[in-house]
C-alpha cells in the first residue's frame, strides 16, 4: 500500500541540493508527486510530497541522515493521497499585489481572506528592488478558493478597500 509523505528540508544554499534530495528519494524507491523549492535568505528550502511503501520509508529515513551530514535540516510529515482528498466546491480567487514594502501586508490580506473562510492554495511573496530608486518593492501572488456560499463580489470589494487603505496595487487574475 502506498503512503504519502512530505519532506521539508532547508540548508545553506549551494549547487546540488535538489539532486541530493531527489537522489535519496529515488534510491529509496519513492515517487515525487509535487514539490516547491526556492532560495530564501541564502538558504535553499524544499517541500516535497512523495509516495512510497512502508518498507521504502525505512530506506528513505536512512538516506535523510546523509542529508543531515551534508548540512540540511530535514523533517518528514505524513500526508494523504492527493487524489483521495475531497475538494470543497468553490470559486477560484486569484490576484497579485505590488506595493512599496512595509510590514503588515501579508497579515492584513490573509486575515481578510480568513474572515471569509477562503482557503489559500498557494501564495508567493518576494521583496525586490525598484529599478531606478532601489526602493524595496513587495510582490504577492495568491491562488485561493472561496466557498461557494460566499459572494465573491463582496470579498473582492473588501480586498479593493484594503488595497486603497494600504496603498497596494491589486490586480485580479482569471
Amino acid at each position: 500500500m502506498r503512503k504519502y509523505m512530505i519532506l521539508f528540508s532547508a540548508g545553506k544554499d549551494r549547487p546540488g541540493i535538489a539532486d541530493d534530495i531527489s537522489t535519496v528519494l529515488y534510491e529509496g524507491g519513492a515517487n515525487i508527486e509535487d514539490s516547491r523549492m526556492g532560495v530564501l535568505g541564502g538558504c535553499f528550502s524544499i517541500m516535497t510530497l512523495f509516495s512510497c511503501t512502508s518498507e521504502q520509508e525505512q530506506t528513505i529515513q536512512s538516506g535523510l541522515h546523509n542529508l543531515k551530514r551534508l548540512g540540511l535540516d530535514t523533517f518528514l510529515h505524513e500526508a494523504q493521497d492527493p487524489t483521495s482528498t475531497p475538494k470543497q466546491p468553490g470559486l477560484p480567487l486569484r490576484f497579485e499585489i505590488t506595493a512599496m514594502d512595509h510590514p503588515g501586508i501579508v497579515q492584513k490580506i490573509v486575515h481578510l481572506l480568513h474572515s471569509h473562510d477562503v482557503n489559500i492554495e498557494s501564495m508567493d511573496t518576494q521583496v525586490s528592488r525598484a529599478p531606478l530608486s532601489g526602493a524595496p518593492l513587495f510582490n504577492l501572488v495568491l491562488d485561493a478558493t472561496l466557498p461557494a456560499r460566499k459572494p465573491i463580489a463582496r470579498v473582492k470589494e473588501e480586498l479593493e478597500d484594503l488595497a486603497r487603505e494600504m496603498n497596494l496595487d491589486l490586480v485580479f487574475r482569471t
